[in-house]
């Protein structure tokens, strides 16, 4: 995470009026009834303990109004989100979806079927829970025992995993995430990885620059909120996108739970979160 994400959002949040606490999520002693809102922000350990993040959640949204809420937080665990989005005819990278033990000939099969011949013979493996490239494997189609081994661990562990071909463009134009407040963009962010790497988050080394999204990436991503936001605007989103060859930008994640906004770059987008939150209370009483 950017240094001082958090921090950046208070800075803008206090002077509007929005006095501001900053508990742990598993705290026992607080009374999450004592405030007017709960902005989920760093809960970067739910993986871990989903059953008791799911039961805090609940918990949370019935004392006080919970952003985002419950139920986006619970579908959002779930990657199997974007076969909702590719249900709705929002472009996502091509994906296979494993859900019991499979072996090294089937996970090869699935490569081949997703292109992966076209885009390097390498593949990704990903857990259907999971966050900040936890349980993520990247493994060439020589390897596909492991992968398939790698896979079935995943299956055993959170209940699937998900196979996507390696895209080539991701070690050299990286990913590009488009943050949302209230549905609508705000700033668009390119997050490219160090050169010895493949992983863009700034803790393995990844570069982030500010970018303007053309028409079609904040199409993509307005339409990917407005299809899981559960007939509400989320308060706040991030849109993550890769460049796929013979299709062009494709959601990658759709980041609705605890997502970096990069605030420090963008603090205009914390005056925009604090103006929607304050609207949002007000509606509720």
């Amino acid at each position: 995470m950017m240094a001082g994400d958090d921090e950046a959002l208070i800075e803008r949040l206090e002077p509007m009026g929005l006095s501001c606490a900053r508990p742990r999520w598993d705290d026992a002693s607080v009374d999450w009834s004592s405030f007017d809102a709960i902005l989920i922000r760093t809960t970067w350990d739910y993986q871990e303990r989903l059953d008791e993040f799911l039961a805090w959640v609940d918990r949370a949204g019935d004392a006080a109004p919970l952003f985002n809420p419950a139920s986006v937080v619970r579908s959002n665990v779930d990657k199997r989100y974007l076969r909702t989005l590719e249900r709705a005819g929002i472009p996502i990278v091509p994906t296979s979806w494993i859900e019991s033990a499979i072996d090294g000939e089937g996970i090869a099969r699935l490569l081949d079927s997703l292109g992966a011949a076209r885009t390097g013979t390498a593949g990704a493996l990903k857990p259907v829970v999971g966050a900040g490239a936890s349980g993520l494997m990247l493994f060439g189609r020589e390897e596909a025992e492991a992968g398939a081994a790698h896979a079935s661990e995943q299956v055993g562990l959170h209940g699937g995993v998900l196979l996507q071909p390696a895209i080539a463009s991701v070690r050299t134009t990286g990913e590009l995430s488009v943050v949302l407040i209230d549905g609508e963009p705000t700033h668009a962010v390119r997050k490219v990885p160090s050169p010895d790497e493949w992983r863009v988050q700034i803790e393995f080394g990844g570069a982030y620059t500010m970018e303007e999204a053309g028409e079609q990436e904040m199409d993509i991503a307005k339409r990917s909120v407005a299809t899981l936001g559960d007939g509400e605007a989320p308060l706040y989103a991030r849109i993550d996108m890769v460049e796929v060859e013979g299709l062009g930008p494709a959601v990658i994640e759709a980041e609705l739970i605890e997502p970096e906004l990069f605030f420090p770059m963008a603090a205009w987008a914390g005056d925009r979160l604090g103006e929607a939150l304050l609207r949002r209370i007000g509606e509720r009483g």
